[in-house]
């Protein structure tokens, strides 16, 4: 009889006690695995920290002190993970529900996959409900650019299919795989963060694929749909940042194409008098800047004046 395997189920909480303790409540639906589960609280006010060590005594709550990025929260969240010598860490945004089986499917779906492949389940809007978010992706080293691709939606009983790269908000990955490749890159502190991953997995002889028969929920935005303008400056930036470390021999024609793509967008918000356009134009720039000069990880204010977190409504640019 083949033993369980053992895991590790990571998430970061910041400002999300609500989503976090939600998550944590679908999560118990697979207690049956035995999972560790572990909530990095990536320095949010208040007192969301010591209310999920009362709540949740099962849970491992680990401080950080301060907001490290999506980056920095989940590499301390998967240090924590090794020392225990999981067979498998799961890296889960918080902001999701999932289904009881969806670990399982995950599970049972890798049994027939190649050795050293992350896998991540079919993940759609919390709202509106059914609709696919993440069922496949795209991926252009020439050009730099990397999308979702929704355009096949897998139906349950479909076979695993493989993808150039996995979302960040669901990856289950091989233990001894993550920490060979050492987790996220810091630099990026939110946003590419897991294109970079995913394509490194591929380099180092892993595989990455979507397991339709797991399923879960993302409570993004969409009905909202607001893009901020430090979300746009992680964005514009890491996807330079991204060029440069992996678009090789076509680095040069794919950071014109990025920087081209970017300003393109906000220029045309700009036209149109969208409210908050300027504030988006200014924060490409500024992300333009930043890569020429190297400064990456977290924003930090230097000669220019600090970015507002103005939003603009998506479907502008």
């Amino acid at each position: 009889m083949t033993s369980q395997p053992k895991i590790s189920i990571l998430l970061v909480n910041w400002n999300g006690l609500a989503d976090t303790r939600e998550c944590l409540q679908s999560l118990e639906s697979v207690s049956s695995l035995k999972p560790s589960l572990i909530v990095v609280d990536n320095g949010s006010g208040g007192e969301d920290a010591l209310l999920l060590k009362a709540e949740y005594p099962e849970v491992h709550v680990i401080e950080t002190g301060r907001n490290l990025g999506f980056t920095g929260g989940n590499n301390v969240g998967i240090e924590f993970a090794l020392k225990s010598s999981p067979d498998f860490i799961f890296l889960l945004n918080n902001d999701t529900l999932v289904s009881p089986d969806f670990l399982t499917c995950l599970l049972s779906a890798g049994g027939d996959l190649p050795q050293n492949s992350v896998l991540t389940p079919r993940i759609d809007y919390y709202d509106p409900a059914g609709e696919p978010w993440f069922v496949g992706s795209t991926l252009s080293l020439e050009r730099g650019e990397a999308w979702h691709d929704n355009s096949h939606v897998p139906k349950p009983n479909e076979s695993p299919y493989e993808i150039p790269w996995a979302s960040g908000c669901a990856m289950l990955f091989p233990a001894a795989l993550l920490k060979q490749l050492g987790g996220f890159d810091d630099r990026y502190f939110l946003n590419w963060e897991d294109v970079d991953l995913s394509v490194r997995v591929r380099r180092a002889g892993g595989h990455l694929f979507l397991v339709p028969a797991s399923q879960i929920v993302h409570k993004v935005g969409r009905s909202i749909g607001k893009v901020s303008t430090i979300g746009r400056y992680y964005s514009a930036r890491n996807n330079l940042l991204f060029v440069s470390l992996h678009s090789g021999v076509h680095r040069k024609r794919a950071e014109k194409e990025v920087r081209s793509r970017w300003i393109r967008e906000a220029l045309r918000a700009c036209k149109q008098r969208t409210p908050g356009s300027l504030a988006i134009l200014k924060a490409t720039l500024r992300a333009f800047s930043d890569h020429r000069a190297e400064r990456y990880g977290e924003w930090k204010p230097h000669s220019h004046k600090p970015l507002s977190n103005v939003v603009l409504e998506k479907g502008s640019p």
